[in-house]
């Protein structure tokens, strides 16, 4: 079934990569694809974390994603939803519009600072005395963690965030990891072999590599994610459905670079 949506009805979702149009429709957040296969990476990315020790070892949960076809502005494209996770009177505050609030430059801050792990330790723990949540230092181990293991390359300080309760503050659910698996196949054409890709991705928010950034984390405050090891039988799995949204010509170089890259991610 396709779900169709008006000019009217939409949002920009500004990211550091453009403006990702988005619905609110019956208790559900419909997003487009931008660049490639978000839809999917969103999809398969929450498969894989319902199989994870997010929800039974920590107080942390995440956004479970379904792919969808959507007609927007008259034309049908792939893309995905999920369920609204804010309840009434609650709104997301990203960590740049949490430390603004404080009359703190977060950008400015952190370059000031001398190396990566001080980076880290800063925006862990003052996040955790501004907002009084203690785990918060746990919370974005894991999400480095997250985005480490699915080559997300897109986590900025807009895309890490809180959620601001009427009571105070409270853990944002993981979100928003569309950017991974190599899914912009304008930054990552599907007719180049995606070993290239997987050894020059860059993890955000500080312009290192992903298993520096998680190593640092780690030190820090300890290893957080815990995720079965997963065979590419387990991944064709996951990703028979969501590759049904996509063009026949285009689905086998989708799955092989998936199943690549999770594979190549997992021993790090």
């Amino acid at each position: 079934m396709t779900v169709h949506f008006v000019t009217n009805d939409k949002i920009a979702l500004t990211s550091s990569k453009g403006n990702q149009e988005k619905w609110f429709e019956n208790g559900r957040w419909y997003k487009l694809d931008q660049f490639g296969y978000e839809g999917l990476s969103e999809t398969v990315i929450s498969s894989h974390l319902s199989k994870s020790n997010i929800e039974t070892d920590t107080p942390f949960t995440y956004v479970r994603y379904s792919p969808e076809k959507i007609n927007a502005h008259g034309i049908e494209r792939s893309g995905c939803s999920s369920a609204n996770f804010l309840k009434e009177g609650d709104s997301i505050i990203t960590l740049s519009r949490l430390f603004k609030s404080e009359n703190i430059s977060l950008n400015t801050t952190l370059h000031k600072l001398s190396s990566d792990k001080k980076r880290i330790a800063y925006l862990a723990e003052e996040t955790a005395a501004i907002t009084g949540l203690t785990e918060f230092p746990r919370y974005l181990t894991m999400l480095f963690e997250i985005d480490a293991l699915f080559l997300n390359d897109d986590r900025h300080l807009n895309n890490i965030a809180v959620i601001k309760t009427p009571a105070g503050y409270d853990y944002c659910p993981i979100f928003d990891n569309g950017a991974g698996l190599l899914s912009n196949v304008i930054d990552h054409p599907l007719d180049i072999s995606p070993e290239a890709f997987i050894k020059t991705s860059t993890a955000r928010p500080f312009n290192t590599t992903f298993n520096r950034q998680i190593i640092h984390a780690r030190n820090l405050y300890g290893p957080q994610l815990v995720v079965p090891k997963l065979s590419s039988k387990d991944i064709r799995e996951v990703l028979e459905e969501p590759l049904l949204y996509y063009a026949k010509r285009d689905r086998g170089l989708i799955a092989e670079r998936v199943i690549k890259t999770i594979l190549s991610r997992q021993p790090k």
